[in-house]
């Protein structure tokens, strides 16, 4: 239906309407046109255009949010190929059955530098007003999220060494026994 609706000629009337509202004749179509007289009839109390607005929008919201998601997913998949390859020491059984961890640690990596970023752009505090005469400064949510992420990043990287720590000790004790063993056939 919509192929079919794009496809509908715009009338000259409307065409010169919408030019004098700014839109160029390039832009000019039947949706630019429906969305127009959508938005103008909101405008006047409209509460079938209003709703009917209030839908695309939620409409493009999701689509920015499930694109927002498909984008961390996919840094995440990156972070955690980054994390697996300095993982050489780890067999293949151990990193499976660290799998959430190392997740969890590419999660947190990647939403750290998305917090870094807003909190470097738009600074860690923020004007507020309760009432008339009661305002002041405080932290913005985003600073006290990347906080206690950063707490939980740091708790998450100290378990991941103390699992590479364990590994490296029992690596050693075996490389030790294997050296002994070896040792005790050759000593007269």
């Amino acid at each position: 239906m919509a192929n079919e609706i794009n496809n509908l000629k715009v009338p000259v009337k409307v065409q010169a309407n919408l030019m004098k509202l700014g839109i160029s004749e390039d832009e000019i179509n039947a949706e630019t046109a429906i969305n127009v007289s959508l938005y103008l009839q909101a405008l006047k109390g409209n509460v079938s255009a209003i709703n009917t607005l209030k839908k695309q929008f939620e409409d493009e919201e999701n689509v920015i949010k499930d694109k927002k998601a498909k984008d961390i997913t996919i840094l995440v998949k990156k972070e955690e190929k980054k994390i697996r390859k300095n993982l050489s020491g780890l067999s293949e059984e151990q990193k499976k059955i660290n799998a959430d961890l190392i997740h969890n640690i590419a999660f947190l990596s990647v939403t750290l530098r998305e917090l870094t970023e807003d909190i470097a752009k738009n600074g860690v505090k923020e004007q507020y007003k309760n009432g008339s005469n009661q305002w002041g400064f405080k932290d913005r949510t985003e600073v006290k999220t990347y906080n206690n992420m950063f707490k939980n990043y740091q708790s998450s990287m100290k378990q991941l060494n103390d699992i590479i720590y364990q590994n490296e000790m029992l690596k050693k004790q075996t490389e030790t026994v294997k050296d002994d063993f070896d040792k005790f056939g050759e000593e007269e």
